[in-house]
């Protein structure tokens, strides 16, 4: 039996073929997706991302993501908040050999990857960056000349990636320069954030924010215009003109007056912050906006500012701002932001497994490879130890009782399970 039967034998028993046939007879869907109406006028051509957005806007996600402080920051937040780490359990193995050879398999894989700069690190970095700034992230598998092996995984610039439906089905190709390169589905993984019915595109959370950026960058202009117009208190100098001497031509007199004046001006215009204004009581100096306080443009900007943090489902005490004076405040938004770092892991833990999976089926032997992602650890590690040592606590009590055997308590404290 050939390798590559053995991989599709393999991959059947476990799912992990990518692209399973439907059986013959299957019933049909009734209902429609919305890119295609009922004459089928659209089919053939590629589907449109939600709403009609155009797809020159996720070159402008990453413009807003390079240019914009408070975006820029943002991906950078989220990217590190993901990056949580894993670890890779096998099951399943037919031998302890086996499960040796598929620990050394993956471990190569992953400084393989990515043309191995950084490896599997590297790869997840470009992978989150990408996520984060166009709501969708994509790779490609390369095999070996044989066949036989992974030979690399390398991410694809999402900006090009287009969709379009073939024989009931979504098939990607990548435009690049007007051409269209069709990609194979099998080897081509492709994640969408925030998927919108049955459009393939994944969701930036950027899409909402553009407007705001567009006010927030004109708010920062007029107020660096306005700061060096009014930002310093100024001096106000009024000079009376004096009488008109007996016999002086109405010319000398003009000439005077205007020579007293710009001597005046020279004066103040050398003084120095120690020094004082010494004149006759014709010269009357008064300051302008003596009474100013505080400028208005902080508060307008923070608001704007806050609109930009909500857009990018953040928390403020995640970029410096903490509106709240309780640590319970802050420990909230926290907790919160975990549940999301949760959910978007679970898609990159689905990725790994699948390309671990997809190495593990081409060799000798049989095993398994299960990721389990990393969370980010509490804020009170205290009370997270207390609860861990509750939940343990519980667990040997229900086993003691006979309401739970060995491998439930395990998977009740989610411990590995040999098997």
């Amino acid at each position: 039996m050939g390798r590559w039967q053995r991989w599709f034998r393999k991959g059947a028993a476990r799912g992990v073929r990518p692209t399973p046939q439907a059986p013959a007879g299957m019933f049909k869907t009734v209902s429609r997706v919305a890119d295609l109406d009922s004459f089928g006028g659209n089919w053939g051509s590629y589907v449109g991302m939600p709403n009609d957005t155009p797809f020159s806007m996720l070159e402008v996600y990453r413009f807003l993501r390079d240019a914009i402080p408070d975006v820029s920051d943002a991906i950078w937040t989220w990217k590190r908040l993901c990056q949580t780490g894993y670890t890779v359990e096998f099951t399943g193995a037919s031998s302890a050999v086996a499960k040796a050879r598929a620990k050394r398999l993956v471990a190569t894989l992953d400084r393989r990857v990515n043309s191995g700069d950084r490896g599997m690190e590297g790869l997840l970095d470009i992978f989150y960056a990408s996520l984060f700034t166009y709501g969708a992230a994509a790779v490609e598998i390369v095999l070996s000349k044989s066949r036989e092996s992974i030979w690399d995984v390398v991410p694809v610039d999402v900006w090009t990636v287009r969709f379009r439906r073939e024989e009931g089905r979504l098939q990607a190709y990548q435009v690049v320069n007007g051409e269209s390169i069709k990609l194979p589905m099998e080897r081509f993984i492709y994640v969408g954030l925030d998927r919108d019915g049955t459009n393939p595109y994944g969701r930036s959370m950027l899409r909402s924010i553009p407007f705001v950026v567009k006010i927030q960058q004109r708010l920062i202009e007029d107020m660096a215009k306005a700061t060096h117009n009014a930002g310093w208190n100024k001096l106000h100098v009024k000079y009376g003109v004096e009488e008109r001497g007996r016999g002086e031509s109405v010319d000398s007199y003009q000439e005077r007056m205007q020579a007293n004046l710009m001597a005046l001006r020279d004066k103040l215009s050398g003084l120095e912050t120690d020094q004082n204004v010494v004149t006759y009581d014709n010269v009357d100096i008064s300051l302008l906006r003596g009474d100013q306080q505080s400028q208005v443009f902080y508060d307008n900007h923070k608001a704007i500012e806050e609109q930009v943090i909500t857009g990018m489902h953040l928390m403020p005490i995640l970029l410096g701002r903490n509106y709240g004076t309780t640590e319970t405040y802050g420990t909230a938004q926290f907790e919160i932001i975990n549940r999301q770092v949760e959910g978007i892991n679970r898609s990159v833990q689905r990725m790994l497994e699948r390309l671990y999976n997809f190495e593990l089926a081409l060799m000798w032997g049989e095993a398994e490879a299960r990721v389990r992602m990393g969370v980010n650890r509490t804020v009170d590690v205290l009370k997270e130890a207390q609860a861990r040592e509750k939940e343990i606590g519980n667990a040997l009590r229900l086993r003691e009782a006979g309401l739970l055997d060995e491998a439930g308590a395990k998977e009740a404290l989610q411990l590995t399970v040999d098997g």
